[in-house]
């Protein structure tokens, strides 16, 4: 604990990865926010292809710890033809949100 607050565990490309996958094995830990909802909705993202970026895909970007001390990476997949990527934020101990899609 630090000052009050307790620290974040340290992720790397290989780490943040697994912990995605761990979380991400139950689907319904993945949380579209307001954003992420929208802009998948007009890019026709489904939730299937999202939920396959996570679960599957690899990280492009990141991981850095954003504005609200979350880790932070973008995701990449190719998912039906399509190349997939997501923002997703990962709000320990067990819940991914989607940030953006693309």
């Amino acid at each position: 604990m630090i000052g009050g607050m307790t620290a974040l565990p340290i992720f790397n490309r290989v780490t943040i990865l697994t912990e995605i996958k761990r979380i991400a094995e139950d689907s319904g830990n993945i949380v579209l926010l307001s954003h992420g909802r929208m802009r998948s909705r007009q890019r026709r993202i489904t939730r299937p292809q999202i939920e396959a970026c996570i679960s599957k895909g690899y990280v492009e970007e990141g991981p850095f710890v954003n504005s609200h001390g979350l880790w932070q990476v973008t995701m990449c997949r190719r998912v039906a033809g399509d190349e997939v990527r997501c923002v997703i934020a990962v709000d320990l101990p067990s819940k991914i949100l989607v940030i953006t899609t693309y």
